[in-house]
């Protein structure tokens, strides 16, 4: 599951009575200037729903913020597991940036090894084991 789909699950299952309180943090946030490399669609949007699951906006999400998320999809559990990358029990935005660019390099290499197959010769292709 990619991490904008995961944020996105985590999202949808915050209760409702604090979307007024996280769209003005997330307005705020949108806001903030940034000398840092502008992020991909999929990171910006990771990023834009970190900032809203970050409840008590100390810049990371703990497992405690993201139980409801747990609930509502179990496997949720084992991606926050595998996002955590220092093992803290927490998510950071540099965690986030880290698992997107990763992600984007396996895509960028998968996407490279299919253009490089279909411009072999077809009877080529159909040689390869």
């Amino acid at each position: 599951m990619n991490t904008s789909r995961w944020f996105l699950s985590l999202m949808l299952a915050l209760p409702l009575g604090s979307a007024p309180a996280l769209a003005q943090k997330t307005a705020a946030a949108a806001t903030t200037p940034s000398t840092a490399k502008a992020p991909g669609k999929g990171e910006a949007q990771a990023l834009k729903i970190f900032r809203m699951l970050d409840a008590d906006g100390d810049g990371r999400i703990s497992r405690q913020e993201a139980q409801v998320g747990f609930r509502l999809k179990p496997s949720l559990a084992e991606d926050f597991r595998q996002a955590d990358l220092n093992g803290d029990g927490y998510l950071t935005e540099q965690e986030i940036r880290g698992v997107a660019e990763r992600r984007r390099a396996e895509r960028q290499e998968r996407r490279r090894k299919e253009q490089a197959l279909a411009a072999r010769p077809a009877n080529a292709r159909a040689a390869k084991p």
